[in-house]
């Protein structure tokens, strides 16, 4: 997959060619068939047009477009620095299917479509067009049951078993059945890429019953570790109230022990209790709450906290097969905290030693971000020289990507000066989240969390355990103390 672009052009027309030869260079490598990449062009040129006749009128100026291209699809950012424009004239938009120009026609033409207002530094349009596919040329709906077929009786036979050639398409069109076209881990629309990476990326069981795939479990490996993330759960509508998705959880949990992996975790959504609780049941213990992890556009049914329009929270639980002692450096002023966060994981530790002669020279820093769900991580594996300035440039340059949000992981294995780095953070509005238990290469890591954006919520979100409860105590508590320093 080809790499993000940013170009920066003068607001005139003539560069206008430029902006489109570029797109469809950048967007070469994906899977774009014609119809998808003229979508994608011409929508960015309408941004591109629009700054140059209403954000620059009669003046000089700049329009910057950053192409960030991802597995299923690509995000393109049409940033410039002139005229402000009200927000409520972007949602004022009628969502007119006939039109041929203007707003109107970018909504008819991409998957997503955002406009952020920056301030000082100008303004910022968004739109995220995701590769077309078999399943999402069947109907631009989720299709509905017909009244008959609602439910099924109680004594229908339901199989659980492994992953098999030629589920594929049943999970597939099942993601698509439950989701429509808003499901965030998009390669599960694909029957080709589930068949081709099924034992190597993920492992999956399923729910059969009549010939027909009516559920599906799956756990998603997590590269250079030994754990892997459970989630993509999913159940014919007409089937649920049947206990599939627990008899699932158990097959999948047996799986995971069966290929040799530490531990599995999953993230539990908080607008409801429902998946906090069933971990809990299956012997889960609950170890970080990401705020602002779920984007600001889901929707539940008769679920009052999805209509906040903030970007909602999940509550990270482990379920460990096998533990032992660690070494830990432990900051200060999370070592109470951390130290809960292992007794209720039933996880003994000790106190690292310090070696005070031994000073690193290299910082060890890495980052990803996610275009499609607007977030950035930055992994933080050692601390040396410079290592203030280098950490602030990078977050600097995250910004720059206006993240939603950013979440730092700072290993607690083999930082000796954790105390130094945690204290840069803070000040930089790094506020607690919680452990990611063998994150990387078996070793554990304590994440940081920053909020730079104003989509993100604070209180949708409920919590099943006292553990959590206290949990989201904290962090706010933490959030207050570190906008304080």
């Amino acid at each position: 997959m080809p790499q993000s672009v940013v170009l920066k052009v003068p607001a005139q027309h003539k560069y206008i060619k430029l902006v489109e030869d570029t797109l469809r260079d950048v967007c070469a490598a994906s899977e774009f068939n014609e119809t998808d990449l003229g979508a994608v062009t011409e929508s960015s040129k309408e941004l591109v047009e629009n700054a140059i006749e209403h954000a620059y009128p009669g003046e000089e100026g700049y329009v910057q477009i950053s192409v960030h291209p991802f597995e299923t699809g690509v995000r393109v950012d049409v940033h410039d620095w002139g005229v402000p424009m009200s927000h409520s004239k972007y949602q004022s938009v009628p969502l007119d299917p006939n039109a041929s120009k203007g707003f109107n026609r970018i909504y008819r033409l991409v998957d997503r479509f955002e406009y952020k207002n920056l301030g000082k530094e100008g303004k910022k349009f968004i739109i995220i067009k995701y590769l077309s596919h078999p399943v999402h040329k069947r109907k631009k709906t989720t299709p509905a049951l017909h009244p008959s077929q609602t439910t099924v009786p109680d004594n229908i036979p339901v199989t659980i078993r492994d992953f098999q050639e030629g589920d594929e398409e049943g999970i597939a069109y099942l993601i698509y059945k439950n989701y429509g076209h808003s499901y965030i881990k998009e390669s599960f629309y694909y029957p080709r890429r589930i068949a081709r990476e099924h034992g190597e990326r993920f492992y999956s069981v399923v729910a059969e019953s009549e010939g027909k795939i009516i559920g599906h479990f799956a756990f998603v490996l997590i590269p250079e570790s030994t754990i892997a993330e459970i989630g993509i759960v999913v159940v014919d509508p007409r089937y649920k109230g049947h206990g599939i998705m627990n008899r699932m959880i158990e097959r999948i949990l047996q799986k995971a022990q069966s290929v040799g992996l530490d531990a599995v975790f999953g993230e539990a959504i908080m607008y409801h209790v429902f998946s906090q609780r069933s971990n809990l049941r299956h012997g889960f213990s609950e170890s970080a709450l990401m705020i602002g992890r779920t984007p600001a556009d889901i929707t539940l049914e008769n679920n009052e906290l999805t209509k906040v329009e903030k970007r909602g929270a999940v509550l990270i639980g482990y379920k460990f097969f096998q533990t032992w002692k660690r070494k830990l450096f432990l900051p200060n002023v999370y070592k109470k905290q951390i130290t809960k966060t292992y007794k209720n994981a039933d996880i003994n530790f000790k106190k690292a030693k310090t070696n005070k002669k031994k000073e690193y020279t290299h910082v060890f820093l890495s980052y990803e971000f996610d275009p499609p769900t607007n977030i950035a991580t930055i992994r933080i594996d050692r601390y040396g020289k410079d290592f203030k300035r280098k950490f602030l440039l990078l977050v600097a340059q995250l910004r720059a990507k206006h993240c939603d949000m950013i979440y730092a992981d700072v290993s607690l294995q083999d930082i000796p000066q954790i105390e130094k780095v945690i204290n840069i953070m803070n000040k930089r509005g790094f506020f607690y989240c919680g452990v990611m238990f063998l994150w990387h290469k078996q070793k554990d890591y304590l994440r940081l969390q920053m909020k730079h954006s104003d989509k993100v919520g604070n209180k949708n979100y409920v919590c099943y355990s006292d553990f959590c409860k206290a949990l989201s105590r904290y962090i706010k508590a933490d959030e207050k103390r570190c906008k304080g320093l």
